[in-house]
This record gives structure tokens, sequence and C-alpha cells, in this order.
């Protein structure tokens, strides 16, 4: 690996990165800093049977995953991952680091893309393929109507494909885009203002004790966490959402897609995800019931289903 700057981590007394992780500034064509973690497996008994980059959702951060990271090196899989720029430790694309704001989701995507190339194509063996979760799973897909042979397969876990009231959402980003200026906060978004959401409110888990450890790892650094979207950001995803539906592109791509599709899910639309599942054209989709928005900070016996999907999947 060629010599970046040394990046901040967070751990907790019982909750750890994975041994033989590098946290790095990796800058971008605009000089902008990403923060990204890699495990490489160089040393160990058994060669590594390939890489997976794990992708996390908007207004997430790497350290939210360090259990999920452990879940790969056990499968014997190179892991990398990365702050999407605007969020975790990552540069922010405006002056508040408090806020959620990007302009277009092609800004991710040339990240990502210039990630895949220059970092992970030229130090990791073996096939790549690509977890997205939520907006994660979004921008991965999306990063395919402009490459498709970045990955040998792509798993999306809750991918942000739809929203239940988004005709309303989009008609009101429309109006308030006329109104008020793009870094503000967006009219409905209700920011957190930097308070914590108690675990009987939240509509992201099931499981107590994953809720509770985020909210550990806020405390320590709560700055790696926004309080809320701005009048950008929902614009961005608008026009994202219309660019992944144009069927003129996304009934071509071949790379084999798996998607889990937690059907209690209030944050995403687990119908939106079920209907553009069939119009891909290479496409599994699993639903799965009982199951909030994060299955990877589910309870255990939900965790079990997507790890088997996951092992499953990935032998195509």
């Amino acid at each position: 690996m060629q010599k970046f700057k040394e990046a901040p981590y967070l751990e907790l007394e019982n909750y750890k990165a994975p041994k033989g992780g590098n946290f790095i500034f990796i800058p971008m064509q605009d000089n902008k800093r990403i923060r990204l973690a890699y495990w490489k497996k160089d040393n160990s008994d058994q060669e590594a049977v390939g890489t997976v980059l794990l992708q996390q959702g908007h207004n997430e951060f790497i350290e939210k995953y360090y259990e999920c990271i452990q879940d790969l090196l056990d499968r014997h899989f190179n892991v990398v991952c990365f702050d999407w720029r605007g969020q975790g430790m990552s540069d922010r694309m405006i002056e508040s680091s408090k806020k959620q704001y990007i302009e277009d989701f092609t800004i991710h995507t040339r990240d990502l893309s210039y990630i895949v190339k220059d970092i992970i194509n030229k130090e990791f063996s073996g096939p790549l393929i690509g977890i997205g979760h939520s907006m994660g799973g979004h921008l991965l897909l999306l990063s395919q109507k402009y490459n498709q042979d970045n990955f040998k397969a792509i798993i999306l876990s809750a991918p942000m494909l739809g929203f239940k009231y988004e005709k309303i959402l989009f008609f009101l980003s429309n109006f308030v885009n006329i109104f008020s200026k793009k870094d503000k906060y967006f009219l409905f978004s209700k920011p957190n203002m930097g308070k914590e959401t108690p675990f009987e409110k939240n509509d992201l888990t099931s499981d107590f004790n994953r809720y509770k450890r985020t909210q550990k790892l806020v405390r320590k650094k709560p700055s790696i966490r926004l309080w809320g979207i701005t009048n950008a950001w929902v614009n961005a995803t608008k026009n994202s959402l219309t660019k992944i539906r144009e069927k003129n592109w996304y009934n071509l791509i071949k790379t084999p897609i798996c998607i889990v599709n937690p059907l209690c899910d209030r944050v995403v639309n687990p119908k939106k995800t079920e209907e553009m599942a069939k119009n891909l054209r290479n496409c599994k989709i699993y639903n799965i019931e009982n199951c909030e928005h994060e299955i990877l900070m589910e309870q255990d016996s939900l965790r079990s289903e997507f790890w088997k999907i996951f092992d499953d999947f990935i032998k195509i």
C-alpha cells in the first residue's frame, strides 16, 4: 500500500477494531480527504478468497461495522471500507460539519471509482464483491451506470431505492429550493441537534445492545454524527433516484446483484425495492420478515439470515 496519512479511529472497552486494521486518509482529485480502513490478509495461513468493499449508509461511519468486518475476515476476505465524503471522519463539503450536504451523488460514485481503480485493484487480490447498506447500496447500484467491470457481485442491504412518501417529499424539495439556500436544513427533516434518539423511538433496529453501542461511539466523538440533511442532499437524492430508475440502463446491468429487503423497514420503502428488483436483469431478492432497516445491526437471528444469504450468493 502506498504511503498515506494515518487517520484516527474509535474503540470502546468491549468493542475493538478487528486486528490488522489500517486507517488512512486518501485525498480525492479535488483534495477532499476520504477516511478509509482496510484489512489485508498478507501474513495469514490461508490466502484471501477475495476482497469485499463494505459501504455504509447515510450518516454512518466505519466503526459501526467492526462486527461485520470481523464476520468477513472470518470468511477469509480482505476488507475495505470508507466514510463517504461529508460524513464520518471524511472531509465535509461545506463549512458546517453537522449537515449532510452533497449536490450530486455522482460525486460519491467518482470517489468510489477512484478508490476501486487506484487503491483496491492495485493493492488487493481476488474478485471484488461489494456490500452496500441503504445509501451505500444506492451508490453501489448507481456506480454500475458508469462502470460494470468493478465488481464480481453486489449485495445490497435495505438499499435506498425509494421512500414511502417520496412524491410529497420531492414536491416539497422543489418548492423549498426556490425559497431557501442549498445548505440550509431541509424544512421537514427535523434535525436532531446532537440529541440522542431513545431506543424505544428508533426506526433502525430492534437490537438494544447494538443500538446502544452505536450511541456510545458517537458520545466518544460527537462530530462523527451529522445532525440532519440539507436541501441540497434531498435534491441530490431525488435526482439520483430518477437516474437509477431509467430503464435504458438498469435492465442492462450484467453484474449479479443480491438484495436483502427487510419488510419492517421504516426508513426506505421495501415495496419500491421489490419493484426495482423485478426490473434488474440479474438480480435475486430476499425478503426478511420482522426486520428493521439496519439488517447488519439487528438481532443475531436476523443477522444470521443475512450471512446465510451472502454465503449462498457468492458461490454463484
